[in-house]
């Protein structure tokens, strides 16, 4: 009977103890045929692993460093240990990620910019409604030809809705009076 490799459900590991541990066994799985790798065709492997919430790990062979930089393009002398990454690649991984979180905050800065000046306009456009309204609260005596005008058609429209507001509800309107229908 010929042993293969069972194929395992893709899915995160909910239980931290057990990620952690599957965690540590694949990065030695992945390290180890990284070095195979390497080995075998005489490739340069650099691999750096960063754990959510934990140091970052590395394995370069001959060097991480070499490797990345050659990478990243630039050049620089080897470094004796390898065990683990350096300052400046920390920064270059800070300086990726602040690049996202400014995008995101310009984004939602625009957005909220957007949503000030929709509510600013909303502003105008109510104190509008309610400058055309002012007319209203005047004494009648007072009121202009069109004034007057507007002011009837807007009590007949109100009339109009309370009317049909009471056929809804099954009372009826009849010489000023409501009864039920």
């Amino acid at each position: 009977m010929i042993k293969g490799h069972r194929s395992a459900r893709l899915a995160k590991i909910e239980n931290q103890n057990n990620r952690q541990v599957t965690f540590s066994k694949c990065r030695n799985c992945v390290f180890k045929k990284a070095n195979e790798l390497s080995v075998m065709t005489d490739a340069e492997v650099g691999i750096i692993v960063c754990p959510q919430g934990s140091k970052p790990y590395s394995f370069g062979h001959a060097d991480v460093h070499e490797t990345i930089n050659k990478y990243v393009g630039e050049e620089r002398p080897s470094s004796p240990s390898s065990a683990t990454i350096d300052d400046k690649y920390v920064q270059k991984f800070r300086k990726v990620n602040s690049r996202e979180l400014k995008t995101r905050l310009n984004s939602l800065q625009d957005q909220l910019d957007f949503e000030l000046n929709l509510k600013s306009k909303l502003k105008k456009m109510n104190k509008n409604v309610e400058s055309q309204q002012e007319w209203f609260k005047g004494p009648i005596k007072n009121m202009n030809y069109t004034e007057a005008s507007m002011l009837k058609e807007g009590l007949e429209n109100l009339l109009l809705k309370v009317k049909n507001y009471g056929t809804e509800r099954c009372y009826g309107y009849e010489n000023g009076k409501w009864k039920v229908v």
